[in-house]
C-alpha cells in the first residue's frame, strides 16, 4: 500500500494545474496519476504542427451517440496521455465572456462570478502562452468574407462578441502550452513532494465511514491522507464515480456495483457544442497553413437578448471527418465552416456500459433534444451559406458539396443537420456545482473526495472550453486548501 496526502486522479487540463498549484504551497505527498503516455519529449504530443502524428494510443477511442435512439457513431475523441486534450486539440484559447460566469452564479455556483474568476484569468496569462493564430490567405478570405457581409474584424483575445477573426492559441510558435507543458515540463525539476505517474490507471475510489480514503490502481491500492482529486473529464470522473458506487442507484444497481451514496445527478445534464458544417470544394487544394488547419473564426449573436454570441464558427483549411463511413466525403480538395450553439440546450449523459473502467463508457449526446438548438443551427447555415456566395469566398471555392444546392427548405436543412451533426468535443456538466459538487467543489455527503474538472460547469460556456478548464483548476486548488485568494 502508497500513502501520499492528496491523490490527483488525470493528469490533463486541470489535474497538472492542481497537481502544480497544491505543491507549491504544501509540503506534503502529492501523487498525480496519469493512464496514458507522458507527453514531454513527445513532438507529436507537443508540437501543434504534428497533430496527425498521434496514433489511436493517444485517445481512449470512445463513440457518442449524437441523436436521441441513435447508435454510437461519432468518434467522440478524448487524449490519454499527460496534458489530456490541451495536447490533443487545435489550442483554440478564449476567455470566456463574464456573463457566462455570471449565470453560473446565478445557478447556484457561489463566489464563481466573472468579478471572482477574473484573478484566476491572470493566474493563467501569468503561467502560460497566448499567441494569435497565423494566418493563411484561405483563412484570410472568410475574415474578409465576414467583413463583407457587415461583422467587426475582432481580436478574440481581447474580447468575445460579433464579430470575425483569429482564434487565440495556448501555444508558443509550433510548441503547445498545455497545462503539463507549462504546469509540470521538466517533470524532473518538479519540487520532489509531487510525483507524476504516467501509465497509471485509477480502477476504483476506495471509501471508508463515508470518506474517500484513497484508490486502486494499475500499481496498487494509493492512500490519501487529505484527500482524493478527480480531474478525469466529463466523460471518465463520472465514470469512475459511477463504478466506484457514486451514482444514480438504480442504475449501479443494473450493473451489480454497491452504492456507497445514492446521487442521482451523476453523470446526467451532458452539455457539448454541436456543431453542423457546410462543405465547399475548392479550385486548388489548400496547403501551408504553419501550425493548425483552423486559424479563423466568426462569432454571430442571431438570438434577441442573448448575453453573448450564441453561435461560434470553426472555419476548417481541410475537412476533419467525425464519423467513420465518409458522409462528408468529397471528390476534391475542400474546406469547411462548422458553426456550433455556444449555450445549446440539450442535455445527453453519461452512463455505464459494464462495472468496471475497461467497459467504455456509454455517452449519449441527445444533440436537439431541444428544438431551438436545431432551429439555430438552420438559420446559421442559410448564413453559413451566403458567406460562401460573398466575392471574397468566391476565388477560393469551386462549388457547394454539403448539403449541396439540392437543400433549400426548413425541412430539408434540419434532415441534413441530423445527418452530419458533430461534436466540437467540448463535453461538461456531468457533476456539476449545485448538483453533485458544492461551490467548493466537494463531491456532496462524501468526505475526502472533490472534482476539479468540466464536470462540474454548472452550464455550457460561449467558447471553446480549455481555458475555462484551466480557470476551474487554478480555483480549485484555493478550495483544496481553503483559501479564497
Amino acid at each position: 500500500m502508497i500513502h501520499c496526502d492528496y491523490l490527483i486522479i488525470g493528469g490533463g487540463s486541470s489535474g497538472a494545474v492542481v497537481a502544480r498549484r497544491l505543491a507549491d504551497r504544501t509540503a506534503g505527498r502529492i501523487i498525480l496519476l496519469e493512464a496514458g503516455r507522458s507527453d514531454e519529449g513527445d513532438p507529436a504530443a507537443v508540437d501543434l504542427r504534428r497533430l496527425d502524428e498521434q496514433t489511436a494510443d493517444y485517445d481512449w477511442g470512445f463513440r457518442a451517440a449524437p441523436l436521441p435512439g441513435a447508435p454510437p457513431l461519432i468518434n467522440y475523441a478524448r487524449a490519454k496521455l499527460l496534458g489530456g486534450c490541451a495536447n490533443h486539440n487545435d489550442c483554440a484559447f478564449i476567455r470566456p465572456p463574464d456573463s457566462d460566469f455570471d449565470e453560473w452564479e446565478r445557478r447556484g455556483a457561489t463566489g464563481w462570478n466573472a468579478d471572482a474568476m477574473a484573478q484566476y484569468w491572470q493566474r493563467i496569462t501569468d503561467t502560460i502562452t497566448i499567441e494569435t493564430a497565423p494566418c493563411h490567405p484561405a483563412s484570410r478570405r472568410f475574415i474578409e468574407a465576414g467583413i463583407e457581409m457587415g461583422l467587426d474584424e475582432v481580436d478574440f483575445s481581447r474580447e468575445v462578441r460579433q464579430g470575425v477573426g483569429l482564434f487565440p492559441l495556448n501555444a508558443r510558435g509550433r510548441t503547445r502550452q498545455s497545462s503539463s507543458v507549462a504546469y509540470l515540463h521538466p517533470i524532473v525539476n518538479l519540487p520532489k513532494h509531487l510525483e507524476v505517474w504516467t501509465q497509471c490507471m485509477a480502477t476504483r475510489i476506495i471509501f471508508e465511514n463515508g470518506r474517500a480514503v484513497g484508490a486502486d490502481t494499475a500499481r496498487g491500492e494509493i492512500r490519501a491522507a487529505r484527500a482524493v482529486v478527480l480531474a478525469g473529464g466529463a466523460i471518465q470522473t463520472p465514470q469512475l464515480m459511477m463504478v466506484s458506487g457514486l451514482g444514480p442507484a438504480a442504475h449501479l444497481k443494473e450493473h451489480g456495483i454497491s452504492v456507497v451514496r445514492d446521487l442521482p445527478h451523476v453523470g446526467q445534464h451532458l452539455r457539448d457544442h454541436v456543431a453542423a458544417p457546410v462543405v465547399w470544394e475548392t479550385h486548388e487544394e489548400v496547403t501551408g497553413w504553419e501550425i493548425c488547419p483552423f486559424e479563423a473564426t466568426m462569432m454571430l449573436t442571431l438570438e434577441a437578448n442573448a448575453p453573448a454570441p450564441d453561435i461560434l464558427f470553426h472555419f476548417g483549411l481541410r475537412v476533419r471527418e467525425k464519423y467513420d463511413d465518409g458522409r462528408l466525403a468529397t471528390s476534391g480538395p475542400a474546406v469547411k465552416a462548422s458553426p456550433n450553439v455556444t449555450r445549446a440546450l440539450s442535455e445527453g449523459q453519461v452512463r455505464l456500459s459494464g462495472p468496471g473502467m475497461v467497459d467504455k463508457p456509454v455517452i449519449d449526446l441527445n444533440y436537439f433534444a431541444e428544438p431551438a438548438d436545431l432551429d439555430l443551427l438552420v438559420k446559421t447555415l442559410k448564413l453559413t451559406r451566403r458567406l460562401g456566395r460573398t466575392n471574397a469566398m468566391q476565388p477560393l471555392l469551386r462549388a457547394e458539396v454539403h448539403p449541396g444546392p439540392a437543400v433549400q427548405s426548413d425541412a430539408q436543412w434540419r434532415d441534413y443537420i441530423r445527418s452530419v451533426c458533430e461534436t466540437v468535443y467540448h463535453p461538461c456538466g456531468t457533476a456539476a456545482i449545485g448538483r453533485v459538487v458544492t461551490p467548493d467543489l466537494k463531491v456532496m455527503g462524501v468526505d475526502g473526495l472533490c472534482i476539479v474538472d468540466a464536470s462540474v460547469f454548472a452550464s455550457l460556456i460561449t467558447v471553446n472550453i480549455n481555458a475555462a478548464v484551466m480557470m476551474v483548476a487554478e480555483k480549485a486548488a484555493d478550495c483544496i486548501l481553503g483559501s479564497r485568494a
